[in-house]
């Protein structure tokens, strides 16, 4: 069923815009007028509008939730900063295109060897939308969206004292988005889709027994349901989404090792017989060590999150945001898991894994960030 899905996703990313694109391109000789209200605002920019984002994001992870749903002390503690550069434009009314280039630092703070990455490159994002349907007074946009995190990260790291700062995997989503004004000053928005993990060879894997290299790696496909709640005036606006994801079983492709006994003869004409260790590319499998006394734990998986967002406008082209990440319950919430530990995770993948930090009343702060947006 979920090969049959990954099709029918890939097709219909592949072809579902190709009806469309004759349209998207048509000449245009004017601006469209942009709504001044952010609640009025539909899920396209609009023609000829140019967005330029660059904002910091920080994130605190020793806590994470296990595969009975209960938060415990994660193996390993990160704190990790990310420094986005985000794009947006609108070349037609309906056609918005935009990208991201994360930059990442992070450092290991419980380690016995230190581990840290400063200022790499991180897994960019490219992604396009197209707005179906416009209405205005009130505002209902609904459009789809097709966006791809591309293996532009570190990671084959190459050596044990360097965090990476990518999965080496290419994900390919498509996401039905839409806003709908409810009054002048208050809207929802939503966004449901599926996310296409692609599997890929990872050069370095160390999951605390073995060492492997050039392994291939399938992190599970994701599902996601999204819907926010905004309200504001002209210069300031709130916003609290809430998302509920689901996560399939990711897997791994175990080496095969086994031992085997070699023959062959000597300068000497004598016959030698030797017993050696022979290593062999597995299948794919769902992720255990190679220890097989142990039962495997499933790294499929559930979380539900609320996100507060803030926009401060001060004036018409330059926005203020600051947000939070707030995730209130959860199962295996780290991709990748040890047979032995429950949830445990793959030592050098745990900065693309991190959930957050616990405070005061149970939940976990994951994220917090702010970001100038300049708007022409």
């Amino acid at each position: 069923m979920r090969t049959l899905l990954r099709f029918w996703l890939l097709g219909s990313i592949t072809l579902a815009p190709l009806p469309v694109l004759a349209a998207a391109f048509e000449e245009h000789t004017h601006e469209q007028a942009e709504p001044v209200l952010e609640t009025a605002k539909g899920v396209s920019v609009g023609r000829a509008v140019l967005e330029i984002k660059s904002g910091f994001r920080y994130l605190r992870s020793d806590v994470y939730f296990n595969s009975n749903g209960n938060l415990q002390p994660a193996p390993y503690e990160f704190d990790v900063w990310t420094w986005d550069i985000n794009m947006r434009f609108g070349f037609t009314e309906n056609w918005t295109l935009w990208g991201n280039i994360p930059v990442v630092w992070s450092e290991q703070t419980n380690a016995t060897r230190p581990r840290a990455t400063e200022g790499e490159v991180g897994d960019c994002e490219l992604g396009v939308i197209y707005q179906f349907y416009r209405a205005d007074d009130p505002t209902l946009s609904m459009g789809a969206q097709v966006r791809w995190k591309l293996p532009t990260g570190r990671e084959g790291v190459g050596t044990q004292n360097l965090n990476i700062t990518g999965t080496g995997t290419t994900d390919a989503e498509l996401a039905f988005v839409g806003r709908a004004q409810l009054w002048d000053y208050i809207a929802l928005n939503w966004s449901v889709g599926y996310n296409l993990r692609f599997p890929g060879t990872v050069q370095y894997i160390l999951d605390g027994y073995t060492s492997m290299t050039n392994g291939s790696i399938d992190l599970g496909d994701e599902l996601h349901a999204e819907l926010g709640v905004m309200g504001g005036f002209e210069y300031l606006m709130v916003n609290l989404a809430a998302r509920f994801t689901y996560r399939f079983e990711s897997s791994l492709a175990v080496p095969d090792i086994r031992k085997e006994t070699v023959r062959f003869t000597g300068p000497d004409g004598t016959s030698i017989e030797e017993v050696r260790m022979v290593f062999n590319t597995g299948e794919y499998k769902t992720w255990d060590t190679l220890d097989p006394q142990m039962q495997p734990t499933s790294s499929a998986g559930y979380m539900f999150s609320l996100t507060p967002t803030i926009i401060v406008r001060p004036v018409d082209w330059l926005d203020v945001t600051l947000f939070a990440k707030l995730h209130l319950m959860g199962k295996n919430s780290i991709y990748l898991v040890d047979k032995n530990r429950d949830n445990a995770t793959i030592e050098n993948f745990m900065p693309m894994q991190t959930l957050g930090t616990e405070l005061l009343g149970g939940f976990v702060v994951g994220e917090v960030g702010a970001s100038l947006l300049a708007r022409w």
